[in-house]
């Protein structure tokens, strides 16, 4: 399985609150993607692999292939006590 970016419409800034593609117009869901994707920019510097809870454990599903700078959806945020 390839690593990439995880481009969904959940993490894009062509999507409006109301689940409405404001490129295509249409309503899409948070796994859908498309050419147009442009990533919402406060989600750019804050997750990759090394801000995965799942990262270098045994629960990662992509030890082999999983970095810095690298994403997957199965991404998981640390929790802080």
């Amino acid at each position: 399985m390839a690593i990439r970016l995880v481009n969904g419409c959940a993490n894009c800034q062509n999507l409006t609150t109301e689940n409405v593609c404001k490129i295509h117009e249409t309503k899409v869901e948070a796994k859908y993607t498309c050419d147009s994707f442009d990533m919402r920019p406060s989600l750019k510097d804050e997750v990759d692999c090394t801000t995965c809870a799942k990262y270098q454990t045994a629960k990662c599903p992509n030890k082999l292939h999983a970095a810095a700078e690298m994403l997957c959806n199965d991404w998981t945020p640390k929790a802080e006590a």
